[in-house]
This record gives structure tokens, sequence and C-alpha cells, in this order.
């Protein structure tokens, strides 16, 4: 029977593998510094330098990013996280739970976290997530919207009712009338390009529900606001309009969904 290891190599040989992986990975920064594709090609090169890893290595690299995630490193926490979410799974997601606990973060690094959460598949967090959403989209932020596009995904019967009043009240005009919470005027235009700007990411999510997913939405937008109804289908038919919507979602189909929306936007 081998001796068992002593606690003193262990954590020898777990330092050696951490500090070839930072050098390896400050050889990878390095090599694609001049890219200028918001660091999608660095993402995919520590994804396949991830694959020709031991076990053990690979666990050491999965820390050392999580610990760039957990210490807003600046420049490489997208590029750490994003990493973590191509190569981790739902385990991977727990570990970034504790990190929102911190009250010193950005709102950027916020959501980020929480859409990686989603994307990872993090039972134990859904219940955070979800109530993160909702409170996002209740302040107005366009920034929760693809968080909101994903809860599509996981929780549509949840998700559709908050996306139906955010929609609601970011498209509709002021009205002393209505139980809505308007956004102000001077942020309305602001609001309805950050709308129009996520929208592709808004149709992929609903329609991975299914088609009747997206008119159901539609539906409920309508419900609350008519005029925000017609606003909201309208934007969905100018993003069906885009010259590469149908090499995405294939020309009949946004022949029949173009049709359909057309119908609610009258």
């Amino acid at each position: 029977m081998n001796a068992p290891r002593s606690p003193r190599r262990g954590i020898k040989i777990i330092t050696m593998n951490r500090d070839a992986i930072i050098r390896a990975l400050e050889l990878l920064e390095r090599d694609h510094a001049a890219d200028a594709d918001g660091g999608d090609k660095l993402v995919r090169a520590v994804v396949r330098y991830a694959r020709t890893l031991a076990p053990g290595e690979r666990e050491a690299l999965e820390r050392h990013l999580l610990d760039l995630v957990d210490d807003h490193a600046e420049g490489v926490w997208p590029i750490a996280l994003e990493t973590l979410v191509r190569t981790g799974n739902a385990t991977t997601g727990r570990a970034l739970i504790p990190m929102l606990m911190s009250s010193d973060r950005s709102p950027e690094w916020s959501d980020a976290v929480v859409l990686a959460m989603m994307r990872l598949g993090c039972a134990n967090a859904l219940g955070m997530c979800r109530d993160y959403v909702r409170e996002e989209l209740r302040q107005h932020h366009v920034s929760a919207l693809p968080m909101l596009a994903w809860l599509y995904r996981t929780d549509v019967g949840y998700a559709l009712p908050l996306a139906a009043r955010f929609f609601a009240e970011a498209l509709a005009l002021p009205s002393l009338t209505s139980i809505l919470r308007p956004v102000l005027p001077e942020h309305r235009a602001r609001i309805v390009d950050g709308i129009r700007r996520q929208m592709g990411g808004q149709l992929d999510g609903l329609l991975a529900s299914s088609t009747a997913t997206v008119l159901d939405l539609i539906d409920q937008v309508t419900g609350l606001d008519a005029e925000a109804g017609r606003a909201f289908a309208g934007l969905l038919l100018d993003h069906l309009a885009r010259p590469e919507a149908p090499l995405h979602y294939g020309r009949r189909a946004v022949d029949a969904l173009g049709d359909a929306v057309r119908r609610r936007s009258a």
C-alpha cells in the first residue's frame, strides 16, 4: 500500500499547479490582447486549455477562476466568469452563491454572476435569482433583460408576468388612471432603446419555450396597457425585419411569427 501523502507535499503540489496555471493564463491573455471581440477568443482559448488538464489541474483552474471573479479582478473577471459557465456545472454555480452576499459589488458584476448561476443550472440559487430579476425589473433596469431571457427557459410561468409588467411600464404613456408605474419621461427613450437592443435575446428566450409564448407575452402586455402592447409588438416586428432574422430563425418561421405579431400590433 502506498504511503499517504503528507499535507505539506499536497499543498506544494497544489501551489505548483496553481503557479503553472497562472503563467499559462497570462500567456493566453498576452496572445489575445489585440483581439477586439469582447474577450470571446480569449475565453475559447482558456476553455481549450482547460480540456488539456488532468482532473486535479482542472479543479485548480476552477478555484483560480472563482478567485478572480470573487476578487472583482479588473478586466479579467468577465473572462473568468464566462469560462466557468462554459466549463462548469451546477456545483460551480453553487460556489458563486456566497460571493453575492457581499455588499461592495458593482451592479454589472452582480448581474453577470446571477446570470451565470442561471446558465449553470444552479437549482439551489433559483429562488435568489428569481428575486433578483424581479427587483431589477421593478426598478426598470434594462440590464436585467438578459437574465429575464434566461428565466423564460427555466421558469416561464414566473417570468411572463414579470416581463409583461416591465414592458407595459416601459412602453406605456403616462396616465393618471393607470395602475402601472410608467418610467419617467426623461428615462423613457433610453429604456426603449435598451429594449430594442435586447429584443433578439428576448425573442430567443421566448422561442425556447414556444412560439405561443411570444404571443402570450404580447397579450399580457396588452392586457395591462393596450398602447404598450402595440408598441411591444412593433419592437418585435422591427427585430424580425432585420436582414439577419431569416438566417437565425428561418424564413418560414419569421413569416409565420411576423403575421401573428402583426395582427396584434394593429
